[in-house]
């Protein structure tokens, strides 16, 4: 099998989990996933702290931040989310969602076509 730079990147970025980070993470998520997003917030933050460069909690708080209505802090956390994992299609995608939901059409419509653009592995 071979392959890409980006697809190694990112294997070798999962092989270097915190566990504890991980465990945490799971947490947030059963809780985003039970609609209580203020508490997963809260624990998004917890596994930022053990683990400062996880774009998935970023990615997932930026997703609670966007289901309360918050869509500044739900873009400040896609973008940071973006600064660890930059050709995450996911985050690329809801963060242009995210733009257009507060009027930057543009700039999230963007956002959007660069993010199915990756997922369909162009870059």
């Amino acid at each position: 099998i071979k392959y890409n730079e980006v697809e190694l990147n990112t294997m070798a970025k999962h092989r270097e989990r915190n566990p504890f980070a991980e465990i945490t993470l799971q947490q947030a998520n059963e809780m985003k996933y039970r609609n209580d997003y203020a508490n997963a917030i809260e624990i998004y933050d917890q596994v930022l702290e053990i683990d400062p460069q996880n774009a998935r909690a970023f990615h997932s708080k930026g997703n609670a931040m966007d289901l309360l209505g918050r869509y500044e802090e739900a873009i400040s956390c896609y973008e940071s989310a973006l600064t660890c994992d930059p050709n995450n299609a996911e985050t690329l995608y809801n963060k242009g969602v995210t733009l257009c939901k507060i009027g930057r059409q543009s700039e999230g419509v963007e956002c959007i076509e660069q993010g199915v653009s990756i997922s369909f592995g162009n870059q």
